[in-house]
């Protein structure tokens, strides 16, 4: 079953996974649609997983990809969570 997204995702954390994707896409020199793409960015702003088990029900999200960038993007989800990543 395909989800659709009809706009129920918190666009501030999109454009903050976005970037953080950005950075280590160039940190790594690879195209940020291989650390994620865009439609599981979207579907981590709506979910806003924190921990592995959650992060793995993400749409994009397998055990690989959880290990090698999971916790930089749990960790951004959490702060914003929690109000402490104000810029």
């Amino acid at each position: 079953m395909q989800k659709s997204f009809g706009g129920n995702y918190d666009r501030k954390l999109f454009a903050k996974l976005r970037k953080l994707r950005k950075a280590i896409a160039d940190e790594e020199n690879i195209p940020p649609y291989v650390v994620f793409n865009d439609a599981t960015l979207i579907e981590m702003a709506e979910q806003m997983p924190v921990s592995a088990s959650e992060m793995l029900s993400v749409n994009g999200v397998g055990m690989r990809k959880l290990e090698r960038f999971g916790k930089e993007f749990m960790a951004l989800i959490r702060a914003h969570v929690d109000g402490d990543d104000e810029e």
